[in-house]
């Protein structure tokens, strides 16, 4: 779906917390997979993730997003129990490619995460939109090359 599709917000929403990728457990044997590591998912994590696959399946109904966006997440927790939301999105992103709505991950330039702590709610709103690829200040990138040439001379 290119930039002309894609001119409003696509929402999507998950009935529950996805699991995070923290959850894989990692197997030292040969294994031919995209990156050359083995992970061995829990029966009870896969079925999760086959499940948030499906929730956004049964909301898509455009071809795959493949222009760079910036992505919106909205954490509903029903308590303040500590999570890693990085953890989780990596699963999400993985979960919103099997799904259809995402070309592949590495669209996502931009992705923004938010928690929300709802006493018996959960869920999650994932909204996707255009990249907005603004110009970083020469400023900034200066400061970077300063920092940079500081430290390489230490």
């Amino acid at each position: 779906m290119g930039i002309d599709m894609l001119k409003k917000r696509l929402e999507y929403f998950i009935s529950f917390i996805p699991p995070s990728k923290a959850n894989r457990i990692k197997i030292n044997t040969r294994a031919f997979t995209k990156s050359g590591k083995r992970y061995l998912i829990p029966k009870d994590v896969s079925l999760k993730i086959n499940k948030v696959i499906w929730e956004l399946q049964n909301q898509n109904n455009y071809p795959p997003i493949d222009i760079p966006v910036t992505v919106e997440i909205l954490f509903v927790l029903p308590d303040r129990r500590r999570r890693d939301l990085d953890n989780i999105m990596k699963t999400l992103g993985d979960c919103m490619v099997y799904a259809g709505i995402l070309k592949d991950d590495n669209l996502i330039y931009r992705q923004i995460l938010e928690k929300k702590v709802i006493k018996g709610e959960h869920g999650v709103i994932i909204s996707i939109y255009p990249y907005d690829d603004k110009k970083i200040e020469v400023k900034l990138i200066n400061k970077l090359k300063k920092y940079k040439e500081r430290i390489d001379g230490i």
